[in-house]
C-alpha cells in the first residue's frame, strides 16, 4: 500500500485499548500496531484523561513489540501531570492528516467527544453503543452529513463467521419465518468493577446487550416495535451498589418484507464468578417455522487447562495474537478486522476510490445503528418504569 495513510487518534486508555484492569492485551491497541506495522496506517496518538494512564499503556506497548516484533510508538496526551478530561482536543489538533478517530469512552461521553472529532473533519469509530438516546445519535448524523465525514460503531458481532454464517441462513429461506431468538450473555463480576466509577450511567444490557440488539436487526433487518425490560441487583442490600446487574429484555419484531412478528429475549448480566472458564459467556439460538441455528458463542471447542490460569474456554477468533504459518506472531480475530475495515474504508476515502453515501448501507455506520439506539432508550425507559412495554420510535428503515 503506497501513499498518504491516515493516522488514528484513539480516545481513551482503558481496558479495550489496551487491557487495563482486565489483564488482557486489549483488542485497539494491538490491532493498530499490526496496521501501522502492515503501513495500512500512519501515526498514532493515544489521548486519556491523565498522563498515569498513558505511562500504562506505554508498558503494554512494551510488551506488545516484544511479542509482535515490531517498534511502534504513539504520542501520548496529557503530557503534563494533571489530569486533563479535555486533552484529546489537543490531540486533535496535532493529528497528521488525513485522520481517523477511535473513540474508546464512557456511553455518555461519546455524543460530545465524537461530535468534537466530526467538527475537527475526523472519521470515527466508536466502541458501542454510539449514544444512550436518538436524539444524540440523529445530531452525530446530521453533523456527520454536513461535514461529510464517515462514522461507523464497533459492533465487531457483524463480522464473526457464526453470526454470518445465521445471516446466510436467514436470507436463503432455510429457517423459514422467524418465530422467537433467544440470547445469554454473561460477563464476570470483575467487568461492573472496571466500570465502578459511571455505572450510574449504564448498565449491562447498554454495554453489552445492545450487541445483540444490533445484530439481530443485522441478521433479520426487522424493525424492532416495542420492547418490555426488567433488572436486578447484585446485591439488593448494598446501598453502595445501584442498578441492575442482571438485565431481561423482551423485543417484538416486524419483518420489513412479510410483516411477520417474531420475538427476541435478550438475558445479560455482570455477575458471573471472576472463576468462570471465560470472561464472556454467550449463546444465542434462532427458532424459525422450517428449522432452528443454535450457537454456543463461548464453546468453541479450544480449553486450554495450565497451572497458573485454571480452565480456560478459548475463543480463537474474537481476538488473540499468536504464531502463524510464517512463524511471526499476528493479531487475529472478528474483533481486529473489524477495526481493520474501518481504517481500509478510511484509506479508500482519502484515495477517493469510495464515497461516504457508499458505506452508509454496507458498514455498521451511525445510521445503520439507529435501530440498537432506540432499543437502549426505550429499554432504560421500561426499566424506569417498572417493566412497562415501550413501543420502540421508528428509524428509517436501513437497506
Amino acid at each position: 500500500m503506497t501513499g498518504n495513510q491516515p493516522s488514528v487518534l484513539v480516545i481513551g486508555a482503558g481496558m479495550y485499548v489496551g487491557g487495563r484492569g482486565a489483564g488482557t492485551d486489549g483488542t485497539v491497541l494491538p490491532t493498530l500496531m499490526q496496521a501501522q506495522s502492515q503501513g495500512i496506517i500512519g501515526e498514532i496518538l493515544v489521548a486519556a484523561t491523565a498522563k498515569a494512564s498513558i505511562d500504562d499503556l506505554r508498558v503494554k506497548l512494551a510488551e506488545l513489540n516484544s511479542r509482535l516484533g515490531t517498534k511502534v510508538d504513539f504520542r501520548g496526551y496529557p503530557e503534563g501531570e494533571q489530569r486533563d478530561p479535555t486533552a484529546y482536543q489537543q490531540a486533535l489538533k496535532d493529528l497528521p492528516r488525513p485522520g481517523c478517530a477511535f473513540v474508546v469512552v464512557p456511553d455518555h461521553l461519546h455524543a460530545e467527544i465524537t461530535a468534537d472529532v466530526i467538527r475537527a473533519g475526523v472519521h470515527p469509530l466508536v466502541v458501542k453503543p454510539l449514544t444512550p438516546t436518538i436524539r444524540e445519535a440523529k445530531g452525530l448524523i446530521k453533523l456527520a452529513e454536513g461535514e461529510n465525514v464517515y462514522g461507523a460503531v464497533e459492533f465487531h458481532k457483524r463480522f464473526d463467521e457464526t453470526n454470518l454464517l445465521a445471516r446466510q441462513a436467514i436470507a436463503d429461506g432455510r429457517l423459514g419465518d422467524l418465530r422467537y431468538i433467544t440470547v445469554e450473555y454473561s460477563q464476570r463480576r470483575l467487568m461492573r468493577d472496571v466500570f465502578e466509577s459511571w455505572l450510574d450511567r449504564t448498565n449491562i444490557f447498554q454495554y453489552l446487550g445492545v450487541h445483540y440488539a444490533d445484530l439481530i436487526y443485522f441478521l433479520t433487518r426487522a424493525r424492532p416495535l416495542r420492547v418490555l425490560a426488567t433488572g436486578q441487583p447484585y446485591n439488593p442490600s448494598s446501598h453502595e451498589r445501584h442498578g441492575s446487574d442482571s438485565i431481561q429484555v423482551l423485543i417484538e419484531w416486524e419483518a420489513q418484507e412479510s410483516e411477520q412478528r417474531f420475538v427476541s429475549t435478550i438475558a445479560t448480566n455482570w455477575i458471573d464468578p471472576n472463576t468462570t472458564s471465560a470472561m464472556s459467556d454467550q449463546k444465542i439460538t434462532l427458532v424459525g417455522t422450517k428449522g432452528r441455528y443454535q450457537i454456543d458463542q463461548k464453546n468453541r471447542g479450544a480449553q486450554l487447562v495450565t497451572q497458573d490460569g485454571g480452565i480456560e474456554e478459548v475463543n480463537p477468533y474474537f481476538s488473540q495474537i499468536y504464531l502463524g504459518t510464517a512463524g511471526s506472531s499476528g493479531v487475529h480475530g472478528y474483533g481486529p478486522r473489524c477495526m481493520t475495515q474501518f481504517l481500509t474504508d478510511v484509506s479508500d476515502l482519502v484515495a477517493g476510490r469510495c464515497q461516504v453515501s457508499d458505506l452508509i448501507h454496507q458498514r455498521p455506520s451511525f445510521y445503520e445503528c439507529l435501530p440498537s439506539t432506540a432499543i437502549i432508550e426505550s429499554v432504560n425507559q421500561s426499566l424506569r418504569e417498572d417493566g412497562r412495554w415501550i413501543e420502540v420510535p421508528a428509524t428509517p428503515p436501513c437497506h
